[in-house]
């Protein structure tokens, strides 16, 4: 199986997925990453601090965005 490399064209898009699902693991699953999408979930985003980590991520790469 191919590794997917993603370009982030829609970063605002995965904000809001994690923001809704990111507890379990959906915005992983979104990005193809499965494994980490099941580990996610079954930690409840690593009791929280996942979870906001990501957001954290999202977020600034939403903010880093290029407008278009």
């Amino acid at each position: 199986m191919e590794k997917r490399e993603w370009k982030w064209q829609r970063p605002h898009m995965l904000m809001l997925i994690s923001l809704l699902g990111g507890c379990i693991g959906i915005d992983r699953f979104y990005q193809g990453q499965i494994g980490r999408g099941i580990l996610k979930m079954i930690t409840l985003g690593g009791a929280g601090i996942w979870y906001l980590a990501d957001i954290a991520r999202y977020a600034y790469m939403a903010g880093k965005e290029e407008p278009s």
